[in-house]
């Protein structure tokens, strides 16, 4: 079986080309600028030039993207935008019109090309980019599926918050089996508020090499606790994944969750995230108090324990700040590889919604 799976994150697309037939540590892997960080290049480059951009596609993450998008346009320069990719920036394109982005219909854009505007493609997924690159490094055999974890917010109603309908959706995901596998999807199957999700589908349908093959796509807070709790052979651990834009944690044993919490990394310190920790764990972290914060949410745990009890198993490029919050404290680095965790935890996520009898056990 050949996989490949692809963890779109703030930083980093973290790639696994999994192959079953090849050892763990000689699996093809890369670590490679996420796409909004190459957008984001795209738009500063046009930005330098004083050059209009035309921006269509598939909505994707924001973040890098969405400042540079800003910063092109308070320099004046025109920026064109179909209503797909403009979601990019936020649900609402009332309010994508008011940051200064000029919504076009996707027919204009040839014309405006033209006339001297910089084509810039939307979408979290380039999947023939990242194929011709794969086979000069001589990986050119043919895929059995493709399997992607993107960081889905939901298209929120009217009114509510993204981060609190995303953690709310999550939770009722999840139900009462608390079961990881309930978080990742075929592409029939992704809920019409994921619109991420949906988006980076489309973006492996829209390529010949891939248009045919199975697809399944998942969070990537969920894809790293799952990977992170690989590491614990099937025994109880506290999973935290410490991402570039997320921090989410949970007690993990096999692919059942208990409890579960997600915040923002970058407003955590390591003396909060400590008390975060040892709080969550006696199941006294209140939700209120997190969203207040600016997290996203804390779903208590159903039987409290203490730190130690445990194992803390960390993953994520922000490990290191938050390093020794806890006793028996564990870097989960799947085959040596720290940055591949999610990859893993996506790749289970893939078996989970194929079913092992399809995609042929690992």
């Amino acid at each position: 079986m050949r996989v490949l799976a692809v963890d779109v994150g703030f930083g980093t697309s973290d790639v696994l080309l999994y192959d079953s037939e090849a050892h763990e540590e000689n699996r093809t892997h890369l670590v490679v600028p996420s796409a909004t960080q190459v957008v984001a290049r795209e738009i500063r480059e046009a930005t330098r030039r004083g050059a209009p951009v035309v921006f269509t596609g598939p909505l994707m993450g924001g973040g890098p993207s969405t400042v540079a998008m800003l910063r092109h346009v308070e320099q004046g320069l025109p920026f064109y935008a179909d209503p797909w990719a403009a979601k990019t920036f936020c649900d609402d394109l009332d309010e994508v019109a008011r940051m200064g982005v000029r919504l076009i219909d996707p027919g204009e854009a040839a014309g405006l090309l033209r006339a001297g505007a910089v084509a810039v493609r939307s979408g979290d997924l380039r999947p023939g980019d990242l194929l011709a690159a794969l086979s000069l490094l001589g990986e050119a055999k043919p895929l059995d599926g493709v399997a992607v974890a993107v960081q889905d917010h939901g298209e929120a109603p009217p009114g509510v918050s993204d981060r609190v309908f995303r953690f709310q959706k999550l939770a009722e995901l999840l139900g009462d089996a608390k079961d990881l596998a309930r978080l990742f999807f075929t592409a029939e199957r992704i809920p019409t508020y994921f619109t991420r999700m949906r988006a980076a589908v489309s973006c492996v349908a829209g390529e010949s090499l891939t248009r045919d093959l199975p697809c399944v796509v998942g969070d990537t807070g969920p894809a790293a606790l799952w990977g992170a709790a690989l590491t614990a052979g099937g025994a109880p651990c506290l999973a935290v994944n410490y991402g570039n834009g997320h921090t989410l944690m949970s007690l993990v044993t096999g692919a059942r969750i208990d409890g579960l919490f997600e915040h923002h990394t970058g407003q955590l310190t390591p003396e909060r995230m400590a008390r975060h920790l040892r709080r969550f764990a006696a199941g006294e972290l209140q939700n209120e108090e997190v969203l207040a914060e600016g997290g996203h949410g804390v779903l208590p745990v159903s039987a409290p324990f203490a730190l130690g009890e445990v194992e803390l198993r960390v993953t994520g490029p922000n490990r290191r700040r938050f390093a020794g919050s806890s006793p028996h404290e564990v870097e989960a680095a799947l085959h040596g590889d720290m940055m591949i965790t999610g990859c893993y935890g996506l790749l289970e996520g893939y078996l989970a919604a194929i079913g092992p009898d399809t995609a042929g056990a690992p």
